[in-house]
Formats: structure tokens, C-alpha cells, sequence
């Protein structure tokens, strides 16, 4: 559950709590100790309560189960990790190539990550992003960005630097895949929209033409 809800929460378990506690402390002279214990209980009771609405909303919503949802959030969680530390090996890649590669690679991952944050039912249409192409974009930038800070490039050296580019290359595609296939849906919903909007438009009677304008202006300019 994201940090909205838990704000919503503690914005409205503070009044609740604090409204018991005034009134067991002043009207009823409850003591300080008892009235801060009721207290705490209130607020631990709305807090679990209110969860338990917000949890409910959110599951009524997306359409899966609570432990489906977490799981999805922790992928979400871990897959922005791992873009933040792809962001690190702009100023070690070095080539302009690379750096190219290295934007392309995450703003498509970016683009994934947004989209299943929207509407977590997408992250089944990606699952290979976040179990699989995230992880190798990342280790192949790691091993291309150690390659080109080698001081000396044996030919070795220079072989592995091209592969890993061609590396790069192939991942990238990879993940442009997976943004087409996270908004596959969106795609086909547009077509059938289109496709909806052609068959109205069929349906419209034809406008008259110039032939019925032309009689009209000359029945109208007949002399009586």
C-alpha cells in the first residue's frame, strides 16, 4: 500500500485518538496514564481498521488478491533499485554510443515501471522485464562500463567491448518489447474504439449533393 494511504491514515487516526484522549482526560478525569492508554488503543484500532477498508478499495480495484498485489509492489520497489543504479554508468560508459544505449535502456524501463505502478494487472504482460531484462541490462552495463575503464585494450579486450555493445543493443530491443507488450492492451481497446467509430460513421446518411443545391438556387430564381 503506498505511501498516500498511509498518509490518509495517520490524517485521520490523529483526531480519533486525540479526540478520545481529551475526553477521558478532562470530562471524565480518567487520569493521565488511562487516558493515554485508551488512546493509543484507539488510534492502533483505526489505524487497523481503516487499512482494512483502504486494503479492500485497493483489491476491489485492481482486480487481484492482496498477496498478488504485494508481490507486485516488490518488483515494482526492486526494479526502480536497479534503474537508479543503471543511472549511475552515464559517466562511465564513456562513449557516445553508450550513453545513447544507456538513455534508451531507461527510459523504456522507466516506461514499464510506470505503467504496472498504474494498474498492477500489467505487470503480468511483463513478467520477464522485472524477473529477467532488467537484471541483465544491468549487469551487462556493469560489464561493459569495467571494460572500457582497462587502462590497456588487448585485443581480448576490444572483442569483449564490441559484444558487450552488441549486448546492449539486443537488450535494449528487449525492452522496447516490453513496453509494446505492456500497452498491447491500450492498443487493441484504441482499434476496437476505431473500428466502432468507422462502422457510426457508415451508418450516417450521405450529405445531398451539389445537384439538389443547384435545383434548389434555380427554383428559387425562377421567374413568377
Amino acid at each position: 500500500m503506498n505511501s498516500t494511504y498511509t498518509t490518509i491514515r495517520h490524517l485521520l487516526n490523529i483526531p480519533i485518538s486525540s479526540s478520545s484522549w481529551l475526553l477521558l482526560l478532562i470530562p471524565l478525569d480518567a487520569g493521565l496514564a488511562i487516558s493515554t492508554a485508551v488512546a493509543a488503543g484507539s488510534y492502533a484500532a483505526a489505524n487497523y481498521s481503516i487499512k482494512g477498508i483502504q486494503r479492500y478499495h485497493v483489491v476491489k480495484k485492481h482486480g487481484l488478491t492482496w498477496t498478488e498485489l504485494q508481490h507486485i509492489s516488490t518488483q515494482v520497489d526492486e526494479a526502480q533499485a536497479k534503474i537508479r543504479e543503471l543511472n549511475q554508468f552515464y559517466t562511465r560508459v564513456r562513449s557516445f554510443r553508450s550513453i545513447k544505449q544507456l538513455i534508451e535502456m531507461n527510459r523504456a524501463a522507466k516506461r514499464v515501471v510506470q505503467l504496472v505502478k498504474e494498474e498492477p494487472k500489467r505487470f503480468y504482460l511483463v513478467e520477464s522485464f522485472f524477473y529477467s531484462h532488467i537484471d541483465s541490462a544491468l549487469e551487462i552495463t556493469k560489464k561493459y562500463a569495467l571494460l572500457v575503464r582497462q587502462p590497456s585494450k588487448d585485443a581480448s579486450t576490444k572483442v569483449a567491448l564490441m559484444d558487450a555493445r552488441d549486448m546492449m543493443d539486443d537488450i535494449n530491443e528487449l525492452l522496447q518489447q516490453d513496453v509494446n507488450d505492456v500497452i498491447r492492451q491500450d492498443i487493441s481497446q484504441l482499434q476496437l474504439e476505431l473500428d466502432y467509430a468507422k462502422q457510426l460513421s457508415n451508418r450516417l446518411p450521405e450529405p445531398k449533393g451539389d445537384d439538389d443545391n443547384e435545383h434548389r438556387t434555380k427554383e428559387y430564381n425562377k421567374p413568377n
